[in-house]
């Protein structure tokens, strides 16, 4: 540990701050951004005044660190939040630049669709109803247009078929949810899910907390769908209101058989190591369902599908078979056309001033790539890169003597080594833009969109065939801030969102750095030799031996109970702590090594920047603070109406104890380093005699 350093060295360094430049025009004339320079001085004042702020000294850290680090937390958006506002500031820069020579045919593609977006005639232009009509006439009709003779002209109504063109021809997830994952049987090849679809109404009311449809929580969204009705269709209102409750009735059906938390999350690399779905032909899945989901599948792909598919949700597809011959097959096709409009058409409320937000969200969702590069092209630096590689390796030996721990046998000990060192970590590249075939027309948004989702959906669908070099289903794209596992390709993705300001800069110093940045990575390393990754044995003998396991099991019994005391038993926090434990162990002890390295060449220009100027810290208590501002939220921070203790925290009342905190208590409190930095007496709140660990 070391006290707070004088200066005496100033050093230039670089903070990117964004500008937009307010004279562009022509390919490349000039950039959308501008650097500007600052001392290192000045960014590490900043830093260490604005952790400063955010610390209630008056707070004991040895009762409540959360409240202690973060009880001063002012801003509504959370740390985590904030880098996203950031990123979507910077995405927004980039995609208004002109072209770039450098610029890929996608990115090309991005910028141009965005323009056209924007200034897209909507709301019953011209152009939108020749468009909506075609896609009525093209997609099964919509019974509800006035004077449509819906029955004459589609009395061939053929439901499955109609949704697997949509899907297939615009990428819509309606009534049947269908994702590409790996085969359980051979992990170096794809398969078919068959899965729960998106919804209407919100996930949870949907799922967890479903109450009464004429419950009065529903009636926003009624309202919304009827003026949805209205404006699209020119439907009075009562039959507008009618349709809405119906539609809206018709759905709430459907959740009765859905299980999942959400269907935007879908997680191949969770389903490999937490399911286990049945695998069958598609024919044979139509008659244990009665559904014709062979029809379905075809129309999706365009083409026969012969390879068994999974099935991700029996109880779904079983109450979807029970709906639909319940009702009217022009109310199931209103829903279909329904769900169809709402995800081509602006929203109701589409003004010039929101449509900026709107058009974004649609090339972030369509052309995440085309973004991702011109991310990395603003904003990769080699230089972070190499730092970031070298603190990699850090992290990685440090894990290396946990996986030597005399709880693991000597087999098991050699198979976890061998697992860590295969595990790389990669950066986004896009050396190799994706290529969309694709002509867009800059006057005519609604031609351009069509498209644009046709084209997307087909390259998307490609997914399904690769084989070997599986590309996975979730790619981690330059502007994100995150890591993950992936343990079929044997490494981590991590986005560069992750090396930019506020959140990470070279002159914070390694303590803040091992802290934030290497927590993240070292929590999926950890989570590679967790309980469903080392007791599968999916890749070639990376499994366990039952006496390991067996230890593991026991040791992790510690954190089950630390979590049912702290609050209430939890299966998905008892994970997190134990991973979370291990991540903060892992970063910690890095650092040390990293700290180690440095002292024996009394290097004091680099050991001086441990410390931040006008935080009275030593270097290892920053890494503590660094590690619990990240989670800091102002609804957490907020003093709950029943307290009436002094200074309003009273750390051993359950209303006191949240998930939120647990997140950085918890690991804390298992750490005895953490103890011995803030001198917490054995027996507080965090420090207990009883200390879990594995990793």
């Amino acid at each position: 540990s070391m006290s707070e350093p004088c200066w005496t060295t100033v050093f230039l360094g670089l903070l990117l701050l964004l500008l937009r430049n307010s004279s562009v025009s022509g390919e490349d004339a000039a950039q959308g951004f501008q650097r500007i320079y600052q001392t290192e001085q000045t960014v590490r004042q900043a830093k260490g005044q604005q952790m400063r702020s955010f610390i209630n000294a008056s707070i004991d850290p040895c009762v409540d660190f959360y409240a202690f680090a973060c009880g001063n937390w002012k801003s509504a958006s959370t740390p985590s939040e904030q880098a996203e506002q950031q990123v979507q500031r910077d995405l927004l820069l980039l995609l208004e630049e002109p072209m770039r020579r450098v610029d890929s045919n996608i990115a090309r593609q991005a910028k141009e669709f965005f323009k056209t977006c924007l200034t897209a005639q909507a709301q019953q232009s011209q152009q939108q109803q020749q468009f909506l009509t075609e896609f009525i006439q093209q997609n099964g009709g919509f019974p509800a247009v006035p004077g449509s003779q819906w029955e004459v002209h589609h009395h061939d109504y053929d439901w499955l078929r109609v949704i697997g063109g949509l899907r297939q021809r615009y990428g819509m997830d309606i009534l049947i949810g269908l994702r590409v994952g790996y085969n359980y049987a051979s992990v170096l090849e794809n398969s078919l899910y068959l899965s729960e679809p998106s919804t209407l109404i919100p996930r949870e009311l949907c799922t967890r907390n479903r109450v009464d449809i004429r419950d009065s929580i529903y009636e926003p969204l009624e309202h919304h769908i009827a003026s949805e009705l209205k404006a699209w269709l020119a439907l009075g209102n009562e039959e507008a209101a009618r349709l809405a409750a119906d539609i809206l009735s018709f759905e709430h059906e459907l959740c009765g058989g859905m299980r999942n938390g959400s269907h935007d999350l879908w997680d191949a690399e969770l389903q490999l190591y937490e399911s286990n779905y049945t695998r069958k032909t598609l024919p044979e899945f139509s008659q244990l369902y009665d559904l014709n989901l062979e029809s379905f599948v075809t129309a999706s792909y365009d083409q026969v599908i012969f390879k068994p598919v999974y099935m991700a949700a029996p109880e779904y597809f079983r109450q979807l078979k029970r709906t639909v011959t319940a009702h009217n097959i022009s109310l199931v096709a209103n829903y279909v056309m329904y769900r169809a409009f709402s995800a081509l058409n602006f929203p109701l409320e589409d003004r010039p001033q929101s449509r900026k937000a709107e058009c974004f969200k649609r090339v972030k969702n369509q052309l995440p790539s085309a973004l991702g590069e011109l991310y990395a092209r603003q904003f990769a630096i080699e230089d972070t890169k190499k730092d970031v590689d070298r603190l990699y390796d850090h992290l990685q030996d440090a894990l290396r003597q946990s996986l030597s721990a005399d709880w693991l046998e000597e087999g098991s000990r050699r198979v976890g080594q061998r697992k860590l060192l295969d595990l790389k970590l990669q950066v986004p590249s896009y050396e190799r833009s994706i290529n969309l075939k694709l002509q867009l027309e800059r006057g005519n948004y609604w031609k351009s969109l069509r498209q644009l989702l046709g084209a997307v959906q087909s390259q998307r669908s490609g997914q399904l065939f690769e084989e070997e070099a599986i590309t996975p289903s979730d790619p981690v794209e330059a502007f994100e801030a995150r890591v993950r596992l992936r343990p079929v390709q044997r490494r981590l993705d991590m986005g560069l969102a992750l090396l930019q300001p506020p959140a990470f800069d070279r002159h914070f110093g390694h303590a803040f750095r091992f802290a934030t940045l290497g927590f993240k990575l070292a929590r999926q390393l950890v989570m590679a030799f967790d309980d469903p990754h080392w007791s599968k044995g999916l890749l070639e003998r990376d499994n366990w031996d039952g006496l390991t396991a067996w230890r593991y099991h026991i040791k992790s019994d510690c954190f089950t109970r630390e979590v049912a005391n702290y609050l209430r038993a939890n299966e998905s926090a008892t994970n997190r702590l134990l991973t979370d434990s291990g991540a903060v162990n892992v970063a910690f002890r890095a650092y040390l090594t990293w700290l180690g390295f440095q002292e024996p060449n009394n290097d004091f220009n680099v050991l001086a920047k441990e410390t931040l100027p006008g935080l009275n810290y030593s270097n290892t208590a920053l890494f503590f603070v660094a590690y619990a501002q990240q989670y800091c939220s102002l609804e957490e921070i907020r003093p709950k109406e029943d307290q009436t203790m002094p200074r309003g925290f009273v750390y051993s009342a359950k209303q006191n104890h949240s998930w939120t905190r647990l997140e950085v208590n918890g690991p804390l409190r298992n750490l005895a380093e953490f103890a011995r930095e803030f001198r917490c007496p054995i027996g507080s709140p965090m420090n207990p005699a009883t200390k879990c660990s594995i990793y």
